[in-house]
């Protein structure tokens, strides 16, 4: 039997504004298998981002939260 590469569904954004939502592929329904998303907050020096979640769930084992301040890196992760 052959061995398929997995296809991981890309979602990943950028956001600019000062306000707006990030949801998953799917939502309010389940996301993919293998989805991969990243998104980007961007706001101008010396402003705070709030993040506040309406609904969240994570599969056990599976996913992962990660909150960074600037490049995802090991220094500037703030929450896993």
């Amino acid at each position: 039997m052959e061995n398929l590469p997995v296809k991981s569904q890309n979602c990943s954004h950028t956001l600019h504004s000062p306000n707006g939502t990030i949801e998953s592929p799917g939502y309010p329904y389940g996301y993919p298998n293998y989805a991969n998303c990243t998104w980007v907050i961007v706001a101008q020096e010396h402003n705070r981002i709030q993040l506040v979640f309406q609904g969240f769930a994570l599969e056990e084992d599976f996913d992962i939260l990660s909150v960074y301040d600037g490049q995802p890196s090991p220094t500037n992760l703030r929450t896993r």
